[in-house]
C-alpha cells in the first residue's frame, strides 16, 4: 500500500469550522505624528469568545488588535503599548505591556482577565525611529469595554 498512511489508537482533529472570534468592536486610539506628518489614525479591533489565542495561553481571553491601516512609509516608529484591565465581575486587575517597532504602527495585546465584563485602557507611547528608539515620543489613551 503505497501512498496510503496508516492511522493508529491515537487521533487528531481539525480547528472547529466556528473557531472565529467574536468582533466586539473598533475603538480610535489616533496620536501626535512623533514625525513632522498627520496624526498616526490607530484603530483597535476588540474580539471576545476566542478559542486558540494568539499567545497559546488559556481563554477567556480578549484580543485587541491595533493598526494604522497605513502603507508602509521610509520612516520607522518605536512603540509602546500598555493594556490595564479590570474584571467587573470578579475585582481582578492586570496589566499587559507590549513594545513594537516597524513601519506601520501594528499590535496585538491578549489579555487573560477570567470570565465576566471587562473595562480597559490603551496606553500607547509612539515615537521616531531616528538613530535612536523613541524620539520625540508621543502619548495616548483609550478606553473600551468587551466581555470574556
Amino acid at each position: 500500500m503505497v501512498g496510503q498512511g496508516v492511522a493508529g489508537q491515537g487521533s487528531a482533529t481539525a480547528i472547529p469550522a466556528n473557531a472565529e472570534a467574536n468582533y466586539v468592536t473598533t475603538l480610535n486610539c489616533t496620536s501626535t505624528n512623533p514625525w513632522p506628518a498627520g496624526p498616526v489614525k490607530v484603530r483597535v479591533d476588540v474580539f471576545n469568545n476566542i478559542r486558540f489565542p494568539a499567545d497559546g495561553l488559556p481563554g477567556p481571553v480578549i484580543a485587541l488588535i491595533g493598526s494604522d491601516r497605513a502603507k508602509p512609509v521610509a520612516l520607522e516608529y518605536t512603540y509602546d503599548v500598555t493594556v490595564r484591565w479590570k474584571n467587573l465581575r470578579t475585582g481582578r486587575t492586570g496589566k499587559v505591556f507590549v513594545p513594537g517597532r516597524g513601519f506601520t504602527v501594528k499590535w496585538q495585546v491578549d489579555i487573560h482577565p477570567g470570565h465576566g465584563p471587562v473595562a480597559f485602557t490603551i496606553h500607547q507611547k509612539l515615537g521616531a525611529l531616528a538613530f535612536n528608539p523613541m524620539v520625540n515620543p508621543q502619548y495616548s489613551s483609550c478606553s473600551g469595554r468587551a466581555t470574556a
